[in-house]
């Protein structure tokens, strides 16, 4: 137990809110040595992005952004079966995932094949900042069994137990993007492991940023995305206080309340809404989805947001959508029962504000 009588080192960071983390980030952004010092213990590729925000050396933990891209599922093998070298905390800030503990076992006992894997020891980075591999050394044919699945969605804050064996389903096309606050504690092993498919395995390499130019692109992303996120919850607390009030909505004011209450519904209703408000109002077309009040809270928040950052979400969002890579269709009955029982929750505590 931790801060609060929390379980491990949640409770550190449990208040932490969004407008917190814009201010860090852009208090990053405009600080020289923390650009580059941040930059040099971040990571990128086209499905995941690895933000370092802040650590504290003599008590050993750290605190990240972690971002899971619609485009798949990560950086590391969060997919596959592996043990982390510290106790983490992860805090769901939008989309979510099916997390999966995991009984290590001997390939000599009766096993299913698809439970059979490789056993790899992973060497810690030499610091936060290397670039060199993570070096890798066969341990062992294991078997992974699965022993428990648990949905998290945005507001959990959860505690990942060193001793426990997990890997992370992201279900990208129905939860979205998938953004979270990740704090480590003090590392307890020099090692890792993981578990894979393909016993080939020497080295994994390290996707370092490589100028500050890309990196303050990415700080601005991660700063807008946030804004959007908290546009989110505020445009469905005024258009609730609106219907409270007996105010009239229009439909798409309707549709969008109705949606709120899917994981994924910043990516397949609130963005293209924006986009299309956007167009609307640099041809001077009339707004008809939205109220005249509406309207002005929605120029009010987006006026805050740096356009050219929210173009670009809305950009790669659309090639999202035209690539058939989002959808509310559930096609999985566990992870579908698992949602059911989060969006029923969620409209109850709606109902009651």
């Amino acid at each position: 137990m931790g801060y609060g009588n929390k379980k491990g080192v949640t409770g550190d960071i449990d208040g932490i809110t969004k407008a917190d983390l814009i201010s860090v980030l852009k208090h990053i952004k405009s600080t020289p040595f923390l650009l580059d010092q941040c930059r040099n213990s971040s990571a990128k590729s086209a499905l995941f992005t690895k933000l370092y925000l802040m650590s504290n050396d003599d008590q050993g933990w750290n605190l990240r952004l972690h971002t899971f891209s619609v485009k798949g599922s990560g950086l590391g093998g969060e997919d596959s079966p592996h043990y982390h070298r510290w106790t983490l905390a992860s805090q769901i800030l939008t989309g979510g995932y099916v997390n999966v503990n995991y009984e290590e076992g001997s390939i000599d006992q009766p096993h299913e094949a698809k439970n059979e894997y490789s056993k790899y020891e992973l060497s810690a980075s030499k610091n936060q900042s290397s670039k060199d591999s993570r070096t890798t050394n066969f341990v062992s044919k294991s078997t992974m069994t699965p022993t428990n699945k648990e949905l998290y969605v945005e507001g959990a804050t959860h505690h990942f137990p060193v001793e426990l064996a997990h890997s992370v389903e992201t279900h990208a096309a129905v939860m979205g993007t998938t953004l979270t606050l990740a704090h480590t504690a003090k590392s307890l092993t020099n090692t890792s492991y993981a578990f894979e498919k393909n016993d080939e395995i020497i080295e994994i390499p390290q996707r370092k940023i490589e100028s500050n130019v890309e990196f303050e692109s990415i700080l601005q992303e991660q700063i807008t995305l946030l804004q959007v996120l908290r546009l989110s919850s505020d445009l469905n607390n005024f258009l609730q206080e609106r219907r409270g009030q007996g105010a009239p909505l229009t439909p798409k004011e309707e549709n969008h309340i109705n949606d709120f209450i899917e994981p994924n519904y910043v990516e397949t209703s609130l963005l293209p809404a924006l986009a299309i408000y956007h167009l609307e109002s640099i041809n001077a077309v009339d707004h008809d989805d939205f109220s005249a009040e509406t309207q002005i809270f929605l120029d009010d928040h987006m006026g805050g947001l740096d356009r050219d950052a929210l173009n670009d979400l809305i950009e790669n969002n659309q090639g999202d959508l035209f690539a058939k890579r989002l959808t509310i269709e559930v096609n999985d009955p566990e992870l579908a029962l698992k949602l059911n029982e989060h969006k029923n929750k969620k409209i109850d505590i709606g109902s009651s504000l």
